[in-house]
């Protein structure tokens, strides 16, 4: 890429210059011998001419490309890539905001995720759904039952629930770590961990690998203390007479039976949760939280054409990056677009956050219409635009964000390859497009097809960024 310039500017003679240049294999020859003794080949007499219109179209698609980094959010000022150990700093906090707190709970679950799947999945947006889940818009992360007997009794089921832990248990010899080393964890530099002697590429890999186990490390620590923290109140609860203030977070043992004696299980990951679960806003089937976070459009792509056999197959970088498409979840039962999801918390059994202490809460004598099951009707009448429907695009909302950079990426890799191809072919006397008996009668035909695909690279490329531009504008307001 930044060979292109420098390869543009060594062949290209201003106007009215006169004296020495060089020619294609290095030789200096002067103005003076080129007009006599030395004459110049029939392709060579167009060769400046061309130089400057190749370099000056090369240089916009570049320039192009340039300024769609150098964008800001409102137009005016550059807008800061984050560094590595910013981008590291941003998923250290996220991690955290994924361990479970005994003392964080909303009626009777935690506002983070049980454990069922992997980090890696869990890659939504922390603080949305926290706050979906206090404002009772959300059901909270619970922790699951393997299996459900309704033949257990009151006090077999409360055993069983003060058994359960707070987080799925971590697997200490990951082996994809096994053999990384991780240093001190207390450090936040680790540099000294990255061998020097491999190349750029390799050292940024050997990195991420390394945070990646550090991290995991971490996590592990980060969990193992709220779990002593949890037991250590348990057991405090239990002792006479206990004033210990954390007790009040710890679930009454009318909260554990009111929470588990009807336990439901999810159709996706089979585990039993409290009633009532989260249900699809289009077929009304249940699904927990743990499993709905899981659910995100896919990864930015072309549209599916169907392939014509007769055509050549067209490369990303050939393609208009504008038709890259981000498409929506969807249901995963009816396969409805844009999965969404309602919850309706029990009125008579909020505590927690927003409600009366855990430690407090006694079942009602009488059953209260909330324990009723909200009808179809009920749940089936709330719109998509509804204030108390859950989106799956509202728990990622950089999902447009990301859609907008990868179009931006692919249009500066499609230009780059652009204007190195074209001016190898525009330049380089000895390109192999060169050559041959047909290029005098075809030349000039040549460059006006290079110079017009280059021209509407540059014009998609523009187009691109303005929207870009405009959509970062938009999201700033």
């Amino acid at each position: 890429m930044g060979n292109a310039p420098g390869k543009l500017g060594d062949g290209t003679s201003g106007p009215g210059e006169t004296g020495n240049y060089r020619t294609s294999s290095g030789r200096s020859m002067s103005a003076s011998s080129a007009g006599t003794g030395n004459r110049i080949p029939p392709w060579n007499a167009e060769y400046n001419v061309r130089s400057r219109r190749g370099a000056s179209l090369v240089g916009n698609i570049l320039s192009t490309s340039g300024r769609s980094r150098a964008d800001s959010v409102g137009g005016s000022q550059p807008s800061k890539r984050k560094s590595t150990k910013e981008r590291e700093q941003a998923k250290e906090t996220h991690a955290k905001q994924l361990v479970v707190k005994f003392d964080e709970t909303v009626d009777g679950g935690f506002l983070a995720p049980y454990g069922c799947y992997g980090f890696e999945k869990l890659d939504y947006d922390a603080d949305v759904v926290r706050s979906l889940i206090i404002d009772r818009k959300l059901a909270p992360f619970y922790t699951p039952l393997q299996d459900f007997d309704e033949s257990w009794t009151k006090e077999e089921l409360i055993k069983i629930v003060d058994g359960l832990p707070l987080h799925a248990s971590f697997d200490e010899n990951l082996e994809k770590y096994e053999d990384v080393a991780v240093g001190n964890l207390k450090k936040t530099n680790f540099d000294e961990l990255i061998d020097k002697t491999l190349s750029k590429r390799e050292q940024r890999r050997m990195r991420s690998k390394i945070f990646k186990a550090r991290l995991y490390r971490k996590r592990i620590i980060w969990q193992e203390i709220e779990n002593e923290n949890f037991l250590e109140q348990k057991l405090e609860s239990k002792k006479p007479n206990s004033t210990s203030k954390n007790n009040s977070f710890l679930a009454s043992d009318d909260l554990k039976y009111s929470l588990y004696k009807n336990g439901a299980e999810c159709p996706i990951c089979f585990l039993y949760y409290p009633e009532p679960l989260n249900y699809s806003n289009c077929c009304l089937q249940p699904i927990c939280t743990e499993c709905f976070v899981q659910i995100k459009r896919a990864e930015p792509h072309f549209p599916h054409d169907e392939v014509d056999p007769t055509q050549p197959v067209t490369n990303d970088d050939e393609k208009d990056p504008n038709l890259l498409t981000s498409d929506p979840p969807n249901c995963a039962y009816c396969a409805t677009p844009n999965f969404a999801v309602t919850y309706e918390a029990k009125a008579d059994r909020r505590v927690g956050i927003g409600g009366m202490k855990p430690s407090t809460y006694k079942l009602p004598k009488e059953p209260s219409n909330n324990d009723i099951e909200p009808s179809a009707e009920r749940r089936g009448s709330r719109t998509q635009n509804n204030a108390d429907v859950v989106a799956s695009d509202m728990i990622r909302p950089d999902w447009k964000a990301k859609l907008d950079k990868e179009r931006a990426r692919l249009a500066r890799r499609s230009a780059n390859a652009t204007a190195i191809h074209v001016s190898n072919r525009l330049i380089d006397p000895d390109h192999p497009s060169r050559r041959g008996s047909n290029y005098d009668s075809s030349s000039n035909r040549d460059v006006q097809d290079l110079e017009e695909e280059m021209l509407a690279r540059a014009i998609r490329l523009s187009i691109a960024d303005e929207e870009v531009r405009n959509q970062k504008k938009s999201n700033s307001r």
